[in-house]
Formats: C-alpha cells, sequence, structure tokens
C-alpha cells in the first residue's frame, strides 16, 4: 500500500535552492507536482499593480491544484519565501485531502543568503526590476522577518543548505521527508 501523498511546503530565502531542490523531487518521485506560485502570479494580468488581489489567487489556484493532486494520491511541493503572520491556507488543503503537510525550511545564513541573492541578481518573478547593492535594507529586513516568521512555527523541520553542496541539502530533504 502506498503512504499517503505529502503535501511538501519548502520554504527559504530567495535564491536558496528552493526551486532547484523541487524540481529534483520531482524528477524522483512520478508525478509529483512541482506549483511554482511565482509563475503563476505572472500569468495573471496587471498583477504588479493589484499585488493583494493578485496573491489571494494565486494562492487560490495552487491550492486547488494542490488538492486536485494530492487527492489522487500523488505529492505535491510549493516553493515559498515564509514571512509574515502564519496562513494555514496549505494544512488545510493537506487536511481536505488526507495528505501529509510538511514544513521544510532551507536554512541559509544572512551574509550567504545575501551573497546569493546579489548574484542572482532578481526575486525570481519575471518583469520585476534587477536587485542591486541599493536594495539591501529591503533585503536585509525580509530576510529578519524570514527568520521570525520560521522561529513561531515549531513544527517547521530546518535542514541547512551549503553553496554548491546540491546533492548534501537534497539528501537532507529526503531523509526530512520521508
Amino acid at each position: 500500500m502506498k503512504d499517503r501523498s505529502k503535501l511538501i511546503i519548502l520554504s527559504g530565502f530567495a535564491a536558496c535552492g528552493k526551486s532547484t531542490l523541487a524540481e529534483r523531487y520531482i524528477v524522483n518521485h512520478p508525478l509529483a507536482l512541482y506549483i511554482e506560485g511565482d509563475e503563476i502570479i505572472t500569468k495573471l494580468g496587471q498583477w504588479r499593480t493589484h499585488t493583494t488581489e493578485a496573491v489571494t489567487s494565486k494562492r487560490a489556484l495552487t491550492s486547488g491544484m494542490a488538492v486536485i493532486h494530492l487527492r489522487a494520491g500523488y505529492d505535491v511541493i510549493i516553493p515559498q519565501l515564509p514571512g509574515g503572520s502564519y496562513d494555514a491556507t496549505y494544512e488545510n488543503v493537506a487536511q481536505e485531502a488526507d495528505a501529509e503537510f510538511l514544513e521544510i525550511f532551507i536554512e541559509v545564513g544572512k551574509e550567504e543568503a545575501i551573497k546569493r541573492l546579489l548574484a542572482r541578481g532578481s526575486w525570481g518573478e519575471a518583469g520585476l526590476a534587477p536587485i542591486t547593492e541599493n536594495d539591501l535594507p529591503r533585503i536585509e529586513r525580509l530576510y529578519d522577518e524570514m527568520i521570525d516568521a520560521v522561529a513561531q512555527r515549531p513544527e517547521t523541520i530546518v535542514i541547512k543548505s551549503t553553496e554548491g553542496d546540491v546533492e548534501g541539502t537534497y539528501t537532507a530533504l529526503i531523509s526530512a521527508v520521508s
């Protein structure tokens, strides 16, 4: 008998490797679904000028996709940047689909996280202005908010990411999910 399907929320700072790990996960897990919210939100007309509504719509769309796929018996992995107050949407989706809910945080130290993000040069969503040194105060604030948000979620599983060690980080992810 197959284990319950899993809804994996893969969180961490921008450029920490969430997408790389999600892609690797679906390659190794037949019919697992990787839902990239950044791609969904950019498909919504005028999303940049209607941010609140776009985020709400993105969450509804990803939740709907996730519950359908989980009910079919397949895993779903959703990368996201944690922050602000906790939103139980995805935990509720897992419960509705009788799936296992896992929050996994990819930990990267502040200096390293900022270095990776500056090297990438963008937040992730297509069409946004490039990131520069002028964005450092905002980047540092977002990082601190993320750390505070994760600290408020004691059920979150923390795995460490080492620059250039995708294999080691992926092994830690699989260990956390198993």
